[in-house]
């Protein structure tokens, strides 16, 4: 167990990984409330009772989660290489089970950026869907 001032290393590692889990929570929240508001729009399109201010929202919305899947490909493409180079230097620098314990934080940070991935890409999907 590392400790430099007194405080276990693990103890914050372990802390940043439940923040980051109650981020990928809040994440699955927002994406329920979205495609609320999508099924939403699903059903008034089968009913032909879409306004024009539906389709406007439509229309911008999905350039802004195009926009915004781009953003979320870049930042992992970034991302990648850092991970791979934390992790690394983790290896070398602690003992395998200390290593491992602050992967940790490096793979829920992985997961959560392909969360947001896969969920802009969903949204995408589901706009171009109700704009055809």
């Amino acid at each position: 167990m590392s400790e430099s001032t007194g405080f276990p290393l693990e103890l914050i590692s372990n802390l940043l990984s439940i923040i980051i889990v109650a981020g990928i929570i809040y994440k699955f929240y927002q994406y329920k409330k979205k495609m609320n508001v999508l099924s939403q729009l699903t059903q008034l399109k089968e009913d032909n009772k879409l306004t024009e201010e539906d389709n406007a929202f439509i229309t911008t919305n999905l350039l802004e989660y195009e926009i915004q899947l781009e953003k979320d490909k870049s930042l992992i493409k970034l991302a990648y290489p850092f991970f791979i180079l934390i992790a690394g230097v983790l290896m070398l620098t602690f003992s395998m089970a200390e290593a491992l314990i602050h992967i940790n934080i490096v793979i829920v940070t992985f997961i959560y950026l392909y969360i947001s991935k896969i969920h802009t890409q969903n949204f995408i999907q589901l706009l171009k869907n109700l704009k055809a």
